[in-house]
């Protein structure tokens, strides 16, 4: 009997199909607990069913690997890992519930399915789109969809990068066993830690496992990680923190728990004075000073005027002007700015004076 065949298996095409609409319909309509446990109902049904098919020899294996996997996936164990993946750009999530471990089930009755001769003869075209339909929803069944709207009838948090390097927040919203025992309606996919990578000026939505309405507290353990670019912590939002720091619909400061939606802002903001823009133009020292300096700096480059000099890259950080020249670096800190008055502090001229000739 050849295995390829037993692609075309009903009981398999049906876990496939179940697995697409319920991770593409269902679980955006329902957001509750059925959703989530159907989908890992079917998927342990058709994962190991699919992978046995194409390497037969390694059926029991696939199934044991498939099994660990899952009992890794779904404990607190996996969540540095799935911080990790969230850091490269890549979004995927879980909800850590023990009881999903009963889903296992499925992974016996793929091996036992498997075991019962079965031939259906379909054609190669047939078989290969079943393939692809099948990887398809194996990815996709990982993978965040994007966050419903406030009018889908759950709280959320706005998250707002406006720093100006990249950012990524870890977000722990995750009511424990005892809470969800308590109160059901807590226990919905979005009961879970959360990672996002915010670029300068980006924004990111999270959705809370709480609904418009309720008067719920936050988790006891409930926190914000924000890490700079290279991984390192650099702030932690905790509760007192976050409701001092953040925005809320109904409220002037965030001192209410109990608001529908919140907005928080990370990173260290950046004075709109100091943005490189409002830098670009031609600069001259005052015709007080004796030590005449004249610059030009645009979008792309940087060029002493007088004394002349080559055009030069640059960076701007922190107020900090950086000029990279082939052979040498020099830098500036602008300590005022005022429409068309400028004050830099360099570290080979001192402090100077400028106005702006043009734009």
């Amino acid at each position: 009997m050849e295995r390829k065949y037993k692609l075309a298996h009903p009981v398999f095409i049906l876990s496939v199909i179940i697995l697409i609409v319920n991770d593409f319909y269902l679980k955006q309509t329902f957001h509750n607990t059925f959703t989530g446990k159907l989908s890992d109902f079917v998927g342990l049904f058709a994962f190991p069913f699919f992978w046995s098919i194409l390497f037969p020899a390694k059926t029991k294996g696939i199934h044991i690997l498939t099994g660990l996997l899952f009992l890794f996936w779904k404990s607190e164990f996996s969540q540095p890992l799935i911080d990790l993946i969230n850091q490269t750009g890549l979004k995927t999530f879980r909800t850590v519930d023990y009881t999903d471990y009963i889903a296992l089930v499925s992974v016996f009755l793929s091996y036992y399915v498997l075991q019962i001769p079965f031939r259906f003869k379909t054609q190669s075209a047939f078989r290969k789109f079943l393939f692809l339909i099948s990887i398809f929803s194996f990815v996709a069944t990982t993978q965040k969809r994007d966050a419903p709207t406030r009018q889908d009838n759950f709280k959320s948090i706005d998250i707002t990068n406006q720093g100006n390097k990249k950012l990524t927040a870890i977000i722990h919203f995750e009511y424990p066993a005892v809470i969800l025992k308590k109160d059901s309606t807590l226990n919905n996919e979005f009961n879970r830690n959360d990672t996002v990578s915010l670029m300068p000026g980006k924004s990111e939505r999270i959705i809370t496992p709480i609904m418009m309405g309720d008067s719920l507290k936050f988790p006891d353990h409930f926190k914000i990680v924000v890490l700079n670019e290279k991984g390192k912590e650099v702030k932690i939002y905790d509760r007192d923190l976050f409701f001092k720091s953040a925005d809320t619909t109904y409220y002037k400061d965030g001192q209410s728990e109990y608001a529908d939606f919140w907005s928080i802002k990370i990173g260290e903001k950046i004075p709109e004075t100091l943005a490189a823009h409002t830098l670009f133009g031609r600069w001259k020292t005052l015709a007080s000073y004796k030590k005449h300096h004249t610059f030009e700096i645009r979008e792309q480059y940087y060029y002493d005027v007088d004394p002349d000099s080559d055009i030069a890259k640059y960076e701007i950080q922190d107020s900090i002007i950086t000029i990279a020249y082939p052979k040498m670096k020099r830098s500036g800190k602008v300590e005022k700015l005022n429409g068309r008055s400028l004050t830099v502090k360099w570290d080979d001229r001192g402090t100077l004076r400028y106005e702006k000739l043009y734009d």
